[in-house]
């Protein structure tokens, strides 16, 4: 309970952080203001679910930010996942630093850009 009430603490901070910033600081940071409201509006897991994911196909951060229009599709389609069970259980694998064959990855929503990205960074 403790923990829904910070996330609504901290959701509410940023909502109002964000519509404290000029359209431009916006432009500047490279997301428009519903760009950012969805964003703020994410669960923190997913973020972190979505590098941790990318780490699997050979991608950095950099590389997987690279497109802003790419990466918020990515969060969206990480959000909107029909099976995060299956997510949740391959992340809690025993030893997540172990190769994984990406192949796989069915269940991720995202698996076929991570390996469109993977495959552009590797030329």
């Amino acid at each position: 309970m403790m923990e829904r009430f910070l996330r609504m603490f901290r959701l509410s901070r940023d909502l109002h952080e964000i519509n404290a910033l000029s359209d431009a600081d916006l432009a500047d940071m490279g997301v428009t203001r519903t760009e950012a409201l969805q964003l703020v509006a994410l669960p923190d897991e997913v973020p972190a679910r979505v590098a941790e994911m990318a780490r699997l196909f050979g991608l950095s951060m950099a590389e997987l930010m690279a497109d802003r229009r790419v990466w918020h599709e990515v969060l969206g389609r990480c959000n909107g996942c029909t099976d995060p069970g299956t997510c949740h259980r391959f992340m809690a694998r025993e030893d997540p630093g172990a190769p994984v064959d990406t192949a796989t990855l069915t269940f991720c929503p995202n698996r076929a850009t991570f390996d469109e990205l993977a495959q552009g960074v590797r030329g």
